[in-house]
């Protein structure tokens, strides 16, 4: 996969961040610690391995899956939050160590060891799948689907991280909330090189009458999307690039993740020709382009993408940059939305007060 320019210029820049970041704390660890001063070109070397490993092992992960790579990508992915939360605990320190004019050094060591706890945390709460119980009431709802239940599982990231027992606790769950139809709008894959249909053949044991629909996402687009395409279609996984189908009266569309960007989506959305006497659902990845939705006439958009921030402060981030439609159930006028966090995690394996869900949606 070919890097543009304007991306890779902005990756360099955050490499060279994390290379001075790396650089700070290990200032920090040696002015608040002196007791690792006789292991600091150790430490020194360390840091300086960890500081560009994520990079480097995600480049990595997309060329090969061997088990050094993964065992290598999920320590650098648990090392980026852990980095993050030392660098403000030495930020923390320094600004007690100042204030009490240098006489309370205790605290680096409750700020850091807190930093230690968080990631423990992130790591653990990240295993943990949630339900989120929804009740939505659509238009012209087709009596067949009143008081049916779907589920909405969205980016499960089945790759080098998340395998083969992750898929099979996802299904569990969903098996036992007995859903009439399963919605996964985007990311089912990592987007790295791995075996695509083995992952995806699980899901031919998720029991749902009506079947599971499914819009790329951004992480398809990582991988060669056709592999990705062709290993959900062998296990019985209905595409929707751009397509609408009708499900006992009740239509349902799915936005390719390519076409979300195009300056011409209103008119892909035309091209649907949805009935808007007819109630309606619209898969599609990124919580975006809201209003053009609206107007085109959906009952009901759903989404991920976000992973609601996955680590924090991420979720300050993702509120902002969404306009405070990255998570959860939202109205724009005539148009209902829901936003999941998603069931599994990108990069590192962590979520930080954000939670791992997959949502039982009840029709009204």
């Amino acid at each position: 996969m070919k890097i543009p320019k304007t991306i890779f210029y902005f990756l360099a820049l955050i490499q060279v961040v994390l290379i001075l970041g790396h650089w700070a704390l290990f200032a920090s660890v040696l002015f608040f610690f002196p007791s690792f001063a006789p292991y600091k070109y150790w430490l020194l070397g360390l840091l300086g391995i960890l500081s560009v490993s994520f990079f480097s092992l995600s480049l990595a992960e997309h060329k090969s899956e061997n088990p050094l790579v993964r065992f290598g990508y999920i320590i650098s992915g648990v090392w980026m939050p852990t980095w993050l939360y030392f660098i403000l605990a030495s930020a923390a320190s320094f600004v007690v160590f100042f204030i009490s004019g240098g006489n309370i050094w205790y605290f680096p060591c409750l700020f850091f060891t807190a930093a230690i706890v968080l990631s423990i945390y992130g790591i653990i709460n990240a295993r943990v799948l949630r339900v989120i119980r929804l009740r939505v009431s659509i238009p012209n709802l087709p009596e067949y689907w009143k008081g049916k239940t779907a589920v909405l599982a969205t980016d499960i990231h089945l790759g080098h991280v998340l395998k083969k027992g992750f898929a099979q606790k996802v299904i569990k769950k969903i098996n036992a909330l007995k859903p009439e139809i399963v919605f996964i709008p985007g990311d089912f894959f990592d987007g790295v090189k791995t075996d695509f249909n083995a992952l995806a053949k699980e899901f031919k044991k998720v029991l749902a009458p009506q079947g599971i629909y499914f819009c790329s996402g951004n992480h398809e687009m990582f991988a060669n999307y056709k592999d990705c395409e062709q290993a959900l279609s062998s296990a019985g996984i209905h595409i929707l690039e751009n397509e609408l189908t009708e499900v006992e009266g009740l239509q349902i569309a799915g936005i390719a993740y390519k076409s979300e960007t195009m300056p011409d989506f209103e008119k892909i959305l035309e091209a649907l020709h949805l009935d808007r006497n007819k109630a309606s659902i619209l898969l599609k990845h990124v919580p975006l382009q809201l209003e053009e939705v609206r107007n085109a006439g959906f009952n009901l958009q759903l989404s991920g993408h976000t992973h609601r921030g996955q680590v924090w402060p991420g979720r300050y981030m993702t509120k902002r940059y969404y306009s405070g439609f990255d998570y959860g159930y939202k109205i724009l006028g005539s148009l209902q939305i829901y936003i999941s966090s998603g069931a599994g995690t990108w990069g590192p394996p962590m979520r930080t007060f954000t939670n791992s869900e997959v949502v039982e949606i009840t029709f009204e």
